[in-house]
């Protein structure tokens, strides 16, 4: 999916044009998330037990990788490890649910 934003920061005229600007970024947030649970979805299938729909170890690598790569493009570090351990913790509930059903 392209960026779709119609406008750069430093030519929106007022808090409407910024705010429309947002709206599509974020459309586009959860359009990826989208995209991201098919594969989240998918992988259940290439794992064999609980310990490996759980991956602590992969957990943690992808925590902290998601984290340098907030840092590396100038957002809190903190925040988006929060934020993908919200994510992954709520993938993995999806995960062991449909791992069951196997």
């Amino acid at each position: 999916m392209p960026f779709t934003t119609t406008l750069l920061p430093h030519e929106c005229k007022d808090k409407a044009d910024i705010r429309c600007q947002i709206d599509q970024i974020d459309k586009e947030i959860i359009s990826l998330f989208a995209q991201r649970s098919l594969y989240v979805a998918e992988i259940v299938n290439y794992k064999t037990d609980v310990e490996s729909v759980v991956a602590k170890d992969r957990k943690e690598e992808v925590i902290r990788l998601r984290g340098e790569w907030a840092e590396q493009a100038g957002l809190d570090k903190t925040t988006f490890q929060q934020i993908f351990s919200c994510l992954i913790n709520h993938n993995i509930q999806i995960e062991l649910a449909l791992f069951d059903k196997k």
